[in-house]
């Protein structure tokens, strides 16, 4: 038997490597393809291609995050290292949790803001069309949290990117392998 410095970590199953690779992909897509698209002097066609793109990557974000939160309550996270200290470990969680709340957040609100707007989800509709009525105020509240938890997600993912970034590049104690390579 290898010696327990040899002893290669736990890794997130396959499906949960995979699902989080395919969300990670399509939210640093959905990051600044949300921020360029409200920036003005920009050409009508560029615009609405971001629009297109942006409102209706969302729903298929959610399904990924309810995906990935279903294989997690069926295959929990792999444990992380004894050596990681308590405060680390802690600040993961909160980071991870966080991280999924505010990706719902951002889609739910993102869904009420177009549906409630009275704009079109092009790809959607046929599946979730009309299951909001037309309501300026809702389209207003769920612009405006749309767009205060943009800057919690992005300082989320910035977070989490550092912390994968020093695990795995500084510190090299297994917790980024645990989710490398993504399949």
């Amino acid at each position: 038997m290898a010696p327990l410095s040899e002893v290669p970590p736990a890794r997130y199953p396959r499906l949960s490597r995979l699902l989080h690779w395919l969300t990670a992909v399509l939210v640093l897509s959905t990051i600044p393809a949300g921020l360029i698209m409200v920036q003005e002097g920009l050409s009508r066609a560029l615009q609405d291609s971001l629009f297109l793109y942006h409102k209706n990557i969302g729903p298929v974000i959610l399904i990924l995050v309810v995906l990935r939160l279903v294989v997690r309550f069926l295959r929990p996270a792999p444990p992380l290292p004894a050596s990681l200290p308590r405060l680390q470990a802690v600040a993961a969680e909160a980071v991870h949790g966080l991280l999924y709340l505010t990706l719902i957040v951002m889609v739910v609100s993102g869904i009420l803001r177009v549906q409630a707007g009275g704009f079109p989800m092009e790809f959607w509709d046929p599946l979730i069309g009309g299951m909001v009525a037309k309501s300026e105020p809702l389209a207003d509240s769920a612009k405006a949290v749309h767009h205060y938890a943009h800057y919690l997600i992005i300082a989320l993912v910035v977070a989490h990117i550092g912390a994968a970034a020093m695990h795995g590049l500084i510190k090299r104690d297994g917790v980024f392998s645990r989710m490398w390579p993504p399949a």
